[in-house]
């Protein structure tokens, strides 16, 4: 029988951290221990995420040890340079850190900010306490539009989900996926089967310094349309 009894909802507190969930960067603490207890209980709530009919057959791949982690960093860096080099297929589809905007976007403002601390987490990466990489059975890349985003969609709840948990214990992580360029390579360095998609790379640690706040965003009024595309509404 489902609950009858609706509990109320701080929605200060849940709204703060829906606001103020970054991918951080240059405050990770890189000199303090996650315990395995806290990664743990954060997982147990992202796997509350929604999974496609039910099949949970994500995987999450926890990475602590010293060694492996300085191997991950070094595909990781070759990916960066090969992003910023514009060697991806980001290039093409715009999503890319060195895209220009025009001088008033705030978009172009945040960029050299984004720059540096991106810079800083490629040269540090092995050095942060733990990595968790989400992965989700089955290969499916070459699929159409409608298979990708069912089986990501099983996959990316359950990551952001695990991002939000993390961050309500004051733990720190950041979405990257430079490492993918290299995902086969990083799959057989911890042994996860080929028939497995890896879908990010999370850097966890303690944050550092005081609360995080709310990113600059464009208005929702100008990003969202309603009926049509391009109809918006104040």
């Amino acid at each position: 029988m489902p609950n009858q009894t609706a509990k109320p909802i701080d929605l200060a507190s849940v709204d703060h951290v829906l606001k103020t969930t970054r991918s951080v960067r240059q405050r990770l603490d890189l000199e303090r221990a996650v315990p395995d207890s806290l990664i743990n209980e954060a997982l147990e709530i992202a796997l509350q995420a929604p999974t496609g009919a039910n099949t949970q057959t994500w995987r999450f791949m926890v990475v602590t040890d010293a060694s492996l982690r300085a191997k991950i960093a070094d595909y990781y860096r070759q990916g960066a340079e090969r992003y910023v080099e514009g060697k991806t297929a980001l290039t093409r589809t715009g999503v890319n850190m060195m895209r220009d905007y025009s001088a008033e976007d705030l978009r172009q403002q945040q960029k050299a900010a984004l720059m540096k601390s991106g810079g800083f987490l490629m040269e540090n990466l092995q050095r942060v306490p733990v990595f968790i990489i989400p992965c989700l059975e089955s290969r499916f890349e070459q699929d159409d539009v409608f298979t990708q985003a069912s089986m990501y969609g099983s996959i990316l709840p359950a990551t952001w989900s695990l991002m939000l948990a993390l961050r309500a214990r004051r733990v720190a992580s950041a979405w990257t996926t430079l490492h993918l360029l290299y995902e086969r390579e990083v799959g057989d360095l911890l042994g996860i089967p080929r028939d497995y998609t890896q879908a990010a790379l999370l850097p966890v640690a303690w944050l550092k310094g005081g609360d995080l706040n709310p990113a600059q965003r464009l208005p929702a009024s100008t990003l969202t349309f309603w009926n049509q595309w391009g109809t918006t509404r104040a």
